[in-house]
């Protein structure tokens, strides 16, 4: 294994862990306020749309703070204390607007998600409290982010996994212990962010990042440049994943809970791409930082980590996959449905993975609008096509299979991104050094 491919999977480990307690914990979370009442369970259906909307927001930050503390890194500039400051004021200036606005707006945002009228009060109550509980997650989010991008992996996961057993246990005793109900959430999100960054602030500190404070303009250069697309990539495949419901509606509920079910499993398995895709930017910026310009063997050394590790994951899916529908479906025939969609898509895992992986890693390296481009173009024809194959057809499979299609067909993709990838290292290296240095 080279150095590159030693340097991307130590980092990739502990993010693969931190990105899977990210996915799981608020699943549990939504799972917890289910078991509270029946209320409860009105809310929790009304929230999961909003919960994917403030995890969105917080990428933001996240994915701009790692960049910037990548590139420092990369520079020999360990103070972190300046991106941390500037960051956090954004932030919480940003955050205060977004929760008066969702504050005024949260009856007409009940009535649109179709609250019933005798949950619609206590629904606009909740999301006013959420909305300024997660302003609280500066702290954990902005320092694991910083210690992300220094390279320090392990203890940026400890902040998630401490944050994230306080939130839980916190829901669980407020909630259940102190019979507060879905009140407890907001407060339990209070606990992770003190908590979390807490222990942040004392990890940053121990690594001996936290010398000096102040305003740092590139924040504002960095957030919509590289967390800013990262999101929008999110909330258009969140997208594509709506029109599909609607596309498998005709079908029946049946259809429909299969689908929805793969579609969380599928989340997982391509955490792994996404990962190494991040992890990758990571030592590209590092890279970028110390005036290495030469971007493309990293990109190539994590092409080969992500076949490793799909050629692996893609036909142990495939062959499994009524074990994986009778384990996550509640009775037979949605497992059935789960089990379809992964005979038809499991096999185009390998190819997605490149896709996950390369596009992820462009937008935090300066290929932002060919990795949103890409993107887009690929739901729209996934979208249209199988909008298109769906007509007439008497069940899920035309589409799933233009899904399958889709995936195989994105390897386009990946080999346009490594053309602009060395593309991009030709013109970095004739310009002079001092200009190729991003600050």
């Amino acid at each position: 294994m080279t150095e590159l491919r030693r340097q991307i999977v130590r980092l990739t480990v502990p993010m693969m862990a931190a990105r899977l307690l990210a996915i799981l914990v608020p699943i549990l979370v939504i799972g917890m306020l289910g078991w509270m009442d029946g209320e409860a369970l009105q809310i929790r259906s009304l929230y999961m749309p909003m919960a994917f909307l403030f995890f969105a927001l917080q990428a933001i930050f996240d994915v701009a703070t790692q960049t910037i503390m990548a590139l420092r890194s990369g520079r020999g500039e360990h103070d972190a204390g300046p991106t941390l400051a500037s960051m956090a004021l954004v932030w919480f200036v940003g955050g205060l607007v977004f929760a008066g606005v969702l504050s005024a707006g949260a009856p007409a945002l009940a009535d649109v998600l179709g609250a019933p009228p005798e949950s619609a009060d206590h629904f606009a109550r909740f999301l006013r409290w959420m909305a300024f509980a997660n302003m609280t997650l500066a702290g954990p989010v902005l320092c694991a982010a910083a210690l992300r991008g220094t390279g320090r992996a392990g203890p940026a996961a400890l902040i998630v996994l401490v944050g994230s057993v306080m939130e839980v246990a916190g829901l669980a005793v407020l909630g259940f212990g102190a019979d507060l109900g879905t009140a407890a959430l907001p407060l339990a999100t209070v606990l992770n962010g003190l908590v979390g960054g807490a222990l942040g602030i004392v990890l940053v500190s121990r690594a001996g990042l936290l010398g000096g404070w102040g305003w740092q303009r590139e924040v504002l250069r960095y957030l919509p440049q590289t967390g800013l697309p990262v999101c929008m990539s999110s909330l258009v495949m969140f997208g594509m994943n709506l029109a599909f419901v609607r596309m498998l509606s005709p079908f029946g509920p049946t259809v429909i809970a299969g689908f929805a079910t793969a579609a969380t499993v599928q989340n997982l398995l391509i955490m792994p791409a996404l990962t190494l895709g991040s992890a990758s930017a990571i030592v590209m910026n590092q890279r970028l930082g110390a005036d290495r310009p030469r971007l493309a063997p990293v990109l190539r050394a994590a092409l080969r980590i992500t076949v490793a590790v799909y050629a692996v994951i893609t036909p142990v899916v495939w062959l499994s996959r009524g074990l994986i529908g009778s384990v996550t479906a509640e009775n037979a025939r949605i497992a059935e449905e789960t089990a379809r969609y992964f005979a038809i898509v499991a096999p185009s895992y390998l190819p997605l993975a490149l896709v996950l992986a390369v596009m992820m890693a462009l937008q935090q390296v300066g290929g932002v609008r060919m990795a949103l481009s890409a993107t887009v173009l690929y739901v729209v024809l996934t979208v249209a096509v199988g909008a298109w194959a769906n007509q007439g057809a008497d069940g899920p499979v035309p589409l799933y299979a233009v899904m399958s299609a889709m995936n195989v067909g994105g390897l386009l993709a990946v080999a346009g991104a490594l053309a602009f990838v060395r593309r991009q290292d030709r013109r970095r290296l004739d310009r002079p050094a001092a200009q190729r240095v991003r600050s």
